[in-house]
């Protein structure tokens, strides 16, 4: 396979360091990470929202986020035990095997409010000061990140496969220990208290992530340019 193959294009620098650490050159390896539809996170102007700059956010309302499937893996539980300590709102969106477990110790400053379509979810990941990504185990290029960036939401990831790379820390969000209930409160709460500049979250991921710039960059490689 890697004789045959000229490069091999990872979604994300985790990946590219697994594929080396397995034994494939690292000289073959190039990150482009992957693309959305911007266009499905912009928001027409309504009542209630800042007019003042090109791109139009909601107002950010008194709660953080989850969205995911609720299982052990992605992180769920550990993110309860950490909100359970806290005064904020916290709105669950999704499903998954560990709903009924989660309901029954959740406090009631946890809101679980099931599967949604994407309309919803915008509204609701869009609406949120922060949106929480506590997975255990390895992602390797989340598109809940960068739909939340998008949206002008930090995002406050665990430091685990493809998800520190997403974030820049203080800036579009901050990371935390996977697995550690402490550390995650703890960020949390400093996440609460930060001041985050939405619009330039916003603006700056639909550059970014937007499939027009992915095309300009994959077509740099597959022309031997280099990214």
């Amino acid at each position: 396979l890697e004789a045959s193959t000229d490069v091999f294009i990872c979604p994300s620098q985790f990946m590219a360091d697994k594929m080396v650490q397995g034994g494939f050159s690292k000289s073959k390896m190039r990150t482009l990470c992957n693309f959305i539809d911007v266009e499905k996170c912009k928001y027409a102007p309504a009542d209630g929202m800042d007019n003042t700059v090109p791109i139009v956010l909601p107002k950010k309302e008194d709660y953080y986020c989850f969205i995911g499937r609720l299982s052990h893996e992605k992180g769920s539980k550990t993110l309860i035990e950490a909100a359970n300590q806290l005064p904020y709102k916290l709105v669950i969106i999704g499903g998954g095997p560990l709903m009924d477990e989660l309901k029954s110790v959740a406090h009631t400053n946890i809101e679980f409010v099931g599967f949604k379509q994407w309309d919803d979810i915008k509204k609701l990941v869009g609406g949120a000061r922060v949106s929480v990504i506590p997975s255990e185990w390895y992602e390797n290029n989340p598109l809940s990140v960068i739909e939340a960036e998008c949206l002008g939401t930090p995002v406050l990831g665990a430091w685990i496969g493809g998800i520190p790379e997403l974030i820049e820390e203080g800036k579009t969000g901050m990371t935390f220990i996977s697995k550690d209930v402490n550390d995650l409160k703890d960020k949390i709460q400093q996440m609460w208290e930060a001041t985050f500049d939405y619009h330039k979250i916003a603006e700056e991921s639909m550059k970014r992530y937007n499939a027009e710039e992915y095309y300009q960059n994959i077509m740099r490689i597959y022309q031997g340019q280099g990214y």
